[in-house]
């Protein structure tokens, strides 16, 4: 297993994103993420290169794509996807992280399911040819809304549906009817990364209070076993962590996840 930081939530700027880069080189993370909100506006060689110079792998790039909306929606992502496959070939980044819109999986009629397939299957067809993997983020309506993928079973479904052997999922609990850990046993073989979070109070439409991986609901080593014993054997990344200063964070969870990993493998 690898771990991975990710600029999420604390500001896009060059300056920031320098700090956070040489700050992850300096803690002993192997890879670092990039959002929308700094890559549409960054100078990529830059960030490459400044990434390269701290020992850090570019993990993946993260989009917002939304195949389920409307025919516009569907229309504007496809155009996304074309860009943010330019992202990851410049960054040498594997990974392309997957929305599929704003509906879930319960709610969407048959129409949404189709398209999403469909553009889904273009996309990694397209990002296939550059062997970039397109990851699922399992998502349900915390923090901005639901997507297809807010269950396992709807997950399972929309994988088999697209049928593409770059098609892999970005798990992020808790998903809706289902504790985290058996979202771990039904994804853990599918899953090529997971966003790290712990949080105190969490329900079906809140996380409650985030938390650090190892003080919160969630007894997250059995969680990250759990995933272990179903063949996951990918990307950790501390997602949103602004909860406390993110450079704190940074240096709490890289020790945590070292002795954690250390004890697993």
């Amino acid at each position: 297993m690898k771990t991975s930081f990710c600029m999420m939530g604390f500001g896009y700027t060059r300056q920031i994103a320098e700090r956070c880069i040489s700050l992850a080189g300096e803690l002993g993370y192997d890879g670092i993420e990039f959002w929308k909100q700094y890559l549409d506006y960054a100078n990529l060689e830059w960030t490459r290169h400044a990434a390269e110079a701290q020992g850090l792998q570019i993990v993946q790039v993260c989009p917002y794509f939304d195949f389920t909306t409307s025919s516009d929606s569907y229309g504007e992502t496809l155009r996304e996807a074309d860009r943010f496959i330019e992202y990851a070939r410049k960054l040498g980044a594997p990974f392309i992280r997957t929305y599929t819109g704003k509906t879930p999986g319960s709610d969407a009629t048959d129409e949404m399911w189709d398209r999403c397939v469909e553009g889904l299957r273009v996309v990694c067809d397209k990002g296939g040819q550059h062997g970039l993997t397109f990851l699922l983020e399992t998502h349900q309506v915390i923090h901005g809304g639901p997507c297809l993928t807010d269950t396992s079973t709807h997950t399972l479904r929309l994988m088999e549906l697209v049928d593409r052997p770059n098609l892999r999922v970005a798990l992020q609990t808790p998903l809706v009817g289902e504790s985290p850990y058996e979202s771990a046993e039904r994804l853990g073989s599918v899953t090529e990364q997971v966003q790290a979070h712990n949080w105190t109070g969490a329900t079906e439409s809140t996380w409650g209070t985030l938390q650090y991986l190892d003080s919160g609901d969630l007894d997250f080593a059995e969680y990250t076993r759990m995933l272990c014993r179903q063949g996951f054997d990918g990307w950790i990344s501390i997602d949103h962590p602004n909860h406390h200063p993110w450079e704190q964070t940074a240096t709490h969870e890289i020790a945590y996840l070292r002795r954690l990993i250390a004890e697993l493998e």
